[in-house]
């Protein structure tokens, strides 16, 4: 996953590395959303011995009338928020608490993994709806649900929805702490 990071940062002027090949009518963020949805568990390091579970990461997307955000969680430590708008939160994943969060969000989709399907497009989530896409050593599955029932209890992945959201709740403590500073 650093090499994800690094490629973001190579696309925004900022790192030595080169750029991926990312079609020019791509923004930022949906290059590194396809560069993580077609990650190989041993890019970032991650082996059945050092990490024996089927999913490594989870992208969990809520649409909004006007965009979404993206959540990308991976087992390698790297915890991110996407805003279809440009913005986001990187590089937070090492802060203990967004650990702990991503840790049990990684621990619920190895257990909600059989409650989902094999998928290899990847659309984004229409407004009211949240998407997970769990990336493990097999490949891509997909779930997706009105944002409202998961909010409510009324889903199977409500329980998913809520720790996503926990995720979120910790990235953005982050966030504002490194402001207030």
């Amino acid at each position: 996953m650093k090499k994800i990071i690094a490629s973001m940062l190579a696309l925004l002027g900022l790192g030595a590395q080169a750029a991926p090949e990312v079609p020019a009518n791509q923004s930022v963020i949906d290059g590194m959303r396809t560069m993580a949805l077609n990650l190989k568990a041993e890019e970032i390091g991650l082996t059945p011995e050092n990490f024996p579970n089927e999913v490594f990461g989870v992208l969990m997307e809520t649409g909004f009338e006007n965009g979404s955000f993206t959540l990308l969680v991976m087992a390698d430590g790297t915890t991110s928020l996407y805003f279809s708008n440009g913005g986001g939160i990187i590089g937070a994943g090492t802060h203990e608490n967004v650990k702990k969060a991503s840790s049990m969000l990684l621990s619920g989709a190895n257990h909600f993994h059989p409650q989902t399907q094999s998928t290899s497009s990847f659309p984004y989530p229409s407004n009211g709806e949240v998407k997970f896409y769990f990336i493990g050593r097999s490949g891509v599955t997909s779930y997706s649900a009105k944002e409202v029932d998961m909010g409510e209890n009324r889903d199977p992945l409500s329980k998913l929805f809520h720790v996503s959201h926990m995720v979120i709740s910790e990235l953005r403590q982050i966030e504002e702490s490194r402001h207030n500073k």
